[in-house]
């Protein structure tokens, strides 16, 4: 057993983590699917506006903890004071999420007027809760991970997965009703946090508050403050066209726009990877191994552009059937929209801050993401008004653009070589050029397709399948190539 442990290695535990994630964000678009289809317009943008809150408001309020759950604790040799350091963190956000979840519901009022949807007023406590089971289950995660057990919590997640879309459809089947929905989301957050607190016990790894130590506090703030900034202005940068919208437009618009720009699994290989890298890449560069952690870096660059990239182009060439498949016939007043989207989804492979978050630079982070966020904001606002609803997503994709290319150039810096050592350059413009190209006729297919009454799955099948399945022989013995050497190098170090 221990023998085929061994031989699974990094790039297997990765593996097994897509497969996980792929089904569990499945399940995902399952439950979206079903509220798109089942909620009207004004009641699904209502929903929307709320996990719109949610989200900045879990963002502001994790300030970069769980990244400093991965830090202290992969980085600290001394057991006592790394014990100390998770039950100060832990400590820290449980204050700070009941602090702003007091925040929110005193600004019921003032947000109900921006959204100018008095329906948000009875939902309000959920943006207010929910922050802090997400904020606490987000750490428990990354702990369980540190300590090698990144399965098991890929595994668990999907199990709650499971009996998260079947609590929609009993909901929507009897009740149809939003808080309801909520209130379910609520009560299994709870209960996915109560399992995580008692895994850790199980694997020796309690949170213990007993041991916090103030004297830390410093210490985890000037780590964990800068990375949160980081997470909080990507997340705002991403969400800022969000807020423009529902501050110019309706409730319905708002919906669909919800839907047209909500991120796709496309980075799922790559999510995946970074959860099971980080912590090596993160003791590479704590012992002054640059070389391995470039190694390591550049094979996950090219794992990830190229399943990126093959996902991204076959949903490209089947745009308004996938959209519909995903939200259904009446979101697809935003394909235009949605295509921007998977545009900006596909520049995502080059805006993982894997070596710079590794390395400590989270001051870098912070800054790249205050200039984007004032770039984008700015640029949002200005293309609203000359292209219409459009300019906020072409905003969106050139800042995001911008901050890869300098994510790029940060993390060759912080490693001590050269951009292009990131990449087989002449194996990455074949393979952009070749995506690009064949794009064009599996769109067109796709249109004719459509003219002659095919339904829209039977559309997706020959168009998604066929270009995913093509390109994925063509380049199947490269990618697994880079995964091989994943595993050499891991089992190296």
């Amino acid at each position: 057993m221990k023998k085929r442990k061994l031989q699974w290695g990094t790039s297997g535990d990765a593996l097994l983590l897509t497969f996980i994630k792929l089904v569990t964000m499945t399940l995902s678009f399952v439950v979206t699917r079903l509220l798109s289809q089942y909620l009207t317009k004004y009641d699904y943008g209502t929903y929307s506006t709320i996990l719109l809150i949610f989200t900045t408001v879990y963002c502001i309020t994790i300030l970069g903890m769980s990244d400093g759950v991965n830090y202290f604790y992969c980085s600290e040799p001394d057991e006592k004071k790394r014990e100390s350091y998770i039950a100060s963190l832990f400590a820290m956000q449980l204050g700070i999420s009941i602090i702003a979840g007091t925040i929110v519901m005193a600004l019921t009022s003032p947000l109900c007027a921006y959204f100018d949807n008095p329906g948000l007023r009875r939902l309000m406590i959920f943006a207010a809760a929910l922050p802090l089971f997400q904020n606490l289950i987000s750490m428990t995660q990354v702990l369980i991970v540190s300590i090698g057990k990144a399965k098991m919590i890929a595994i668990r997640n999907l199990i709650v997965s499971l009996v998260r879309l079947a609590a929609t459809i009993v909901v929507i089947s009897v009740l149809n009703d939003v808080a309801v929905i909520l209130t379910a989301t609520l009560l299994l957050d709870a209960l996915q946090l109560l399992v995580f607190v008692f895994t850790l016990r199980k694997n020796n790894c309690p949170i213990r508050f007993k041991c916090i130590d103030i004297r830390l506090f410093k210490t985890i703030l000037s780590y964990c403050v800068p990375m949160g900034i980081y997470s909080l202005l990507y997340t705002l940068n991403r969400d800022c066209d969000k807020y423009l919208i529902g501050l110019l437009t309706d409730t319905e618009t708002l919906a669909m726009y919800t839907n047209a720009s909500k991120v796709l699994p496309f980075d799922v290989i790559a999510s995946s990877f970074f959860t099971v890298l980080l912590p090596p890449i993160t003791r590479c560069i704590a012992a002054g191994e640059k070389n391995t952690a470039a190694q390591l870096y550049k094979q996950f660059m090219e794992i990830t552009y190229v399943s990126t990239t093959i996902l991204c182009c076959a949903v490209l060439a089947a745009a308004p059937q996938v959209m519909q498949l995903l939200y259904s016939a009446k979101y697809l007043d935003g394909v235009v929209i949605f295509c921007i989207y998977i545009l900006v989804d596909l520049l995502r492979f080059a805006n993982v801050p894997l070596i710079l978050s590794a390395a400590g630079k989270t001051k870098t982070l912070m800054l790249m993401s205050l200039c984007s966020l004032v770039g984008n904001a700015v640029a949002n606002v200005v293309l609203y008004y000359i292209m219409g609803i459009t300019g906020p997503a072409v905003a969106t994709l050139l800042t995001s653009l911008a901050t890869a290319l300098f994510l790029l150039y940060s993390s060759s810096k912080a490693l001590d070589c050269r951009l292009a050592d990131f990449f087989d350059t002449k194996y990455l413009v074949r393979f952009m050029a070749f995506n690009a190209v064949l794009t064009v006729p599996f769109y067109f297919a796709q249109k004719w397709l459509a003219s002659q009454g095919w339904n829209y799955l039977a559309v997706i099948i020959p168009i998604f399948g066929g270009y995913a399945l093509l390109m994925g022989l063509l380049h199947l013995k490269r990618f697994m190539r880079a995964l091989k050497q994943v595993n050499a190098i891991s089992k190296a170090k």
